[in-house]
Order: C-alpha cells, then sequence, then structure tokens
C-alpha cells in the first residue's frame, strides 16, 4: 500500500500540471480582459467558456481562482476576506436558493443555506460586494435547462435572477459548460447580451499525417514535464510520428483521456522500477479501456503500423 502511495504521489505532480496551449492562453487572457472592462466601465461584460467534456474547461477556470487568492484585509480595524474569484457549479436542479447557497458558500458565508430566497439574495449581495468579488464562474450551466423534456426549455426563474444578479452587482460572470447549449442560452436576447463573448476549448488537432497541429505541442511538453519531474522517457518518442497518431486515434485528442492514458502508462512503468515507457505499456493501457468512450476505432490502435494508421486516420476526414 505504501508502495502505491509513493507512486501515486509522485504520478500526482505531472497530472497538476498544466499545459497551456494557444486556446487555452486566449480563453485565459479573454476572461481576465472581460473582468477587466467590467471593473473599468463600471459596466458588466460576462462571457461564456465552452468545450465538450475532457477539454479543460475546469481547469482553467481553477487556474484563474488560484492565481487570484484569497486574503485578509484590514478596514477600519476590521479584519475582512477579500474572495477576488470563485468558482462554483450551478447545482441540479437549479433553483435561486440552490445556486444563491453555492456562492455564499465559496464566499465562506458560515450559514449559506439558512434563510428564504430574499434573504439568501441580500447577504450574497451585500458579501460580493464586502469581499470585493471580480469575476464568478458558474459551471454546469446545462442545469439552467430541463433536460427532461424533448424541448429543454430554459429555466427562466433562475436566468432571470442571474441577469439581476450581474446588473445589481456590476460583476463578470463567466458562464461556463457544454457546446450544444450556448445557442439556447443565447434566445435570449438579455443573457445573449450579458454574455456576448464565447471563448472555446476544442479538442487537440493534427493537421495532417505528418502534421501533428495542436497534439504535437502538447505531447512536447507532457515529455518535458515527465522527464524533468520524473526522469522517466518514452521509447519511442511521444512526439514520434507512429505513436502521436496512435495516441490521436484512441483520445480523438480529448485532453482529459490523454492525461488518463499516459498516467496508466507511467504507473505501470514506476510500479515495476522501470525508466522507459514503451509501446507495450500504451497496449496494456488500452486494453484496460481508459479512452474506450472517446476512441475513434474498436481495435487496439497501439498495435497499428503507420500503414493502417494514416488509412483510419483518412476515413475521419
Amino acid at each position: 500500500m505504501n508502495n502505491s502511495h509513493d507512486i501515486l504521489n509522485n504520478i500526482r505532480k505531472i497530472m497538476r500540471l498544466v499545459i497551456v496551449s494557444h486556446e487555452f492562453e486566449t480563453a485565459y487572457e479573454g476572461i481576465l480582459l472581460c473582468a477587466e472592462k467590467t471593473e473599468f466601465y463600471k459596466q458588466p461584460f460576462g462571457c461564456l467558456l465552452i468545450s465538450k467534456g475532457g477539454l479543460g474547461k475546469t481547469t482553467l477556470c481553477k487556474t484563474i481562482v488560484k492565481k487570484h487568492p484569497i486574503t485578509n484585509k484590514i478596514e477600519n480595524n476590521i479584519k475582512k476576506l477579500i474572495v477576488p474569484v470563485f468558482y462554483i457549479e450551478i447545482p441540479s436542479p437549479a433553483t435561486v436558493k440552490s445556486v444563491a447557497s453555492a456562492m455564499l458558500s465559496a464566499l465562506h458565508d458560515p450559514a449559506p443555506f439558512a434563510g428564504n430566497t430574499t434573504q439568501l439574495n441580500y447577504r450574497l449581495v451585500t458579501l460580493l460586494k464586502a469581499c470585493e468579488t471580480k469575476l464568478i464562474f458558474l459551471d454546469e450551466f446545462h442545469h439552467l435547462f430541463d433536460l427532461q423534456t424533448s424541448t429543454k426549455r430554459m429555466n427562466t426563474v433562475v436566468c432571470n435572477w442571474i441577469k439581476t444578479l450581474v446588473n445589481e452587482t456590476g460583476i463578470c460572470f463567466c458562464l461556463v459548460g457544454l457546446p450544444e447549449f450556448e445557442s439556447l442560452l443565447k434566445i435570449d436576447s438579455q443573457l445573449a447580451r450579458r454574455f456576448s463573448q464565447t471563448f472555446i476549448l476544442n479538442p487537440l488537432k493534427i493537421n495532417q499525417i505528418n502534421e501533428f497541429g495542436t497534439l504535437h505541442a502538447f505531447l512536447q511538453q507532457i515529455t518535458l514535464n515527465i522527464e524533468k519531474n520524473l526522469n522517466i522517457s518514452f521509447e519511442p518518442s511521444l512526439t514520434s510520428q507512429l505513436l502521436a497518431l496512435q495516441i490521436y486515434i484512441a483520445t480523438s485528442g480529448y485532453h482529459a483521456y490523454l492525461m488518463l492514458l499516459i498516467e496508466n502508462c507511467l504507473f505501470q512503468v514506476i510500479n515495476k522500477g522501470e525508466y522507459i515507457v514503451t509501446i507495450d505499456n500504451f497496449i496494456m493501457a488500452w486494453n484496460q479501456g481508459i479512452t474506450s468512450y472517446v476512441t475513434k476505432i474498436r481495435g487496439n490502435p497501439f498495435k497499428l503500423d503507420m500503414a493502417s494508421i494514416s488509412t483510419k486516420i483518412k476515413e475521419f476526414r
């Protein structure tokens, strides 16, 4: 057990490292700019951060939160909490009370669930101003819709409350969620205006068979991180043409699944006291079904040669 704990602790260092892509950086800077505009113009500039699951939405949000930590401030001889940025997941089912309580909890309210809706709203507005909050991430915004119906009706009560909260506090809100709900959200012209800017995170891509596009840079950074922190190498290299394409087919370019694949390979190697990840480790990781949800083929891609891989990729285009 202790040995496994040590192995997992070492791998955790790699899994926690944030690998910044161009899209990630664009969204990161863009969201902060929206918050800056909101404060400067005294007018809310909300935004949307959208992508399918496993592409780094939550990681991006929490990276921004981490860069703007909670601090204490002395004002009129009274110590108060400063919460410049926070992140919550919209509860399901979403109600004004449940969302307000989640936000109060993020602001360290001692009794976030106490009181009726009016009382919760009053405390929330008061605390947001006292805590000098500038940016709020509301993840899982699809919970603002009734998913039990074929029409996916919007929860107008909660949405109208959010619009009022934006106006009342003058804070930048960033709604975070899935691409298919963006158009539904923007059916409401007032919501569309308040969340006019959209940032998108896409799967890693290859441009051509011999051009890896965003995938190559991602794999290159992973390699550097692992070599630096764990002194483990890959043979063949992660960025070698065949292995990179095999990884692409196995994961469809989804960041989270790619990292789960790498994590499994690292565990295999460290558990055996070895220092080189080989294709056999990828074959074993694949056989455990780690990427079965997103893979582009049924068979094990790490057993395919270059000709077979090229054929498969052409079929997907």
